[in-house]
């Protein structure tokens, strides 16, 4: 009787921080300080992992009850939490709109004449206007030659002025504030750090942050 109550207990409680611990897991493994919510849904199979914890606060619940003993906090815990892991842990299979395709990086290479780091890891997420990808160098050489070229080449600015820091949409203005180097590139008009005249433009904004050897 007391075995089952204490597990009874023990089991809870794990049930109940169970999404909490299992969403700072896959947060930690997919390096959300880098790649943001991407990061995050990449890796949020995880909390799956956590649902035999909730299953096993069932099956002592359905043992406490047979034994006449209060169980429905088991009960109630374990259907709340499972719910949660289910939901949460499908975000990776149910959202189309997030790539890791490095290859994303060639496209902006290709249309801004910009060399990035060749081993590279990312995270896109296409928005309704405008796509943002989350880049982080993995290899240090790479790092080091890239950047040697962040003050040889001239597309590469120390600041952006406020006129176009205001065409970047709020959040990025808000990350862009710990970043080291920037690019705007005017790709319909082929210019570069520039404010874009009156007109639909097609754009590309890249920056680096030194410390944490990533780009968006």
């Amino acid at each position: 009787m007391k075995k089952e109550k204490l597990f009874g207990n023990i089991l809870f409680w794990l049930t109940l921080i169970s999404p909490m611990v299992s969403f700072s897991l896959a947060g930690a493994i997919g390096e959300a300080n880098i790649f943001g919510v991407a990061g995050i849904v990449r890796y949020s199979w995880v909390m799956w992992l956590f649902i035999p914890v909730g299953v096993l606060s069932i099956i002592i619940g359905l043992k406490l009850k047979k034994s006449n003993q209060k169980y429905k906090k088991n009960f109630v815990i374990a259907f709340v939490c499972l719910s949660l892991l289910v939901i949460f842990g499908s975000y990776r299979f149910v959202f189309n709109n997030v790539s890791y395709d490095v290859s994303k990086a060639s496209i902006v290479e290709d249309k801004i004449d910009l060399e990035l780091p060749d081993e590279i890891k990312i995270a896109t997420i296409k928005l309704d206007s405008y796509n943002i990808s989350y880049v982080k160098i993995v290899n240090e050489e790479s790092k080091e030659t890239f950047e040697q070229g962040l003050e040889t080449n001239q597309l590469w600015q120390h600041k952006l002025s406020p006129e176009i820091e205001s065409l970047l949409p709020l959040d990025i203005q808000y990350e862009a504030e710990i970043f080291d180097f920037f690019v705007f590139y005017n790709i319909t008009r082929d210019k570069c750090n520039v404010y874009p005249s009156k007109g639909d433009h097609e754009c590309a904004f890249v920056a680096y942050d030194y410390e944490a050897q990533r780009l968006i």
